[in-house]
């Protein structure tokens, strides 16, 4: 229990990194090229319209960061990684379900307004949690333990899609995500209560 209200201690830095690593395999399992790729095999679309379709994305999952920096001045930080980031792993679980490109189109818009808004946030988070002589070497096992992860969806993807079962990666990336917010907001709640 001891180790557990120790800011920055060898127990703090473990669930930290088995924390991140489900959210970074459900990441890799629906890249944009896997994106792209379900679009134009599913959709036939052109690549003009597949190209303004990721530039108006790009442009609202950067604008959402003010957003989010907004509501977690009011909210908190945890709520605010936790109640944003949920919402976008249900959609994008969604993604593979229309039969319209409008309404996937739609949906991935929306996927894309809340996915990159528990990135601030959470840095924050771990930035005052984090006690500061230790701040470098614990991102850096989160970003060594993230790439990693992220290493292993490319190749199940793969498998999905060769199968003709490429929408299926929407939906356990979805999952994984979902199962990584619940995680995200149990464990940094308890933090934030021991701490």
């Amino acid at each position: 229990m001891g180790s557990t209200t120790s800011p920055g201690g060898s127990c703090q830095c473990e669930w930290r990194r088995h924390h991140f690593e489900p959210q970074s395999r459900a990441d890799a399992r629906a890249p944009r090229t896997l994106i792209v790729y379900f679009f134009t095999e599913k959709f036939h679309v052109n690549e003009g319209t597949l190209g303004n379709t990721f530039f108006i994305t790009s442009l609202a999952a950067a604008l959402s960061n003010i957003v989010a920096g907004s509501l977690a001045r009011r909210i908190g930080n945890v709520p605010t990684m936790a109640f944003t980031h949920l919402p976008s792993a249900v959609l994008l679980a969604l993604i593979p379900l229309p039969d319209s490109f409008s309404l996937a189109r739609s949906i991935l818009f929306a996927v894309f307004c809340t996915t990159k808004m528990d990135i601030a946030p959470r840095t924050a988070f771990l930035s005052s949690y984090v006690k500061a002589e230790e701040r470098t070497a614990v991102m850096g096992i989160i970003n060594v333990v993230k790439i990693a992860a992220q290493s292993v969806g490319p190749t199940v993807t793969g498998i999905l899609a060769s199968r003709g079962r490429i929408g299926t990666s929407f939906v356990v990336a979805g999952v994984l995500q979902g199962a990584y917010d619940l995680a995200m907001l149990y464990f940094f709640t308890m933090a934030e209560l021991v701490s």
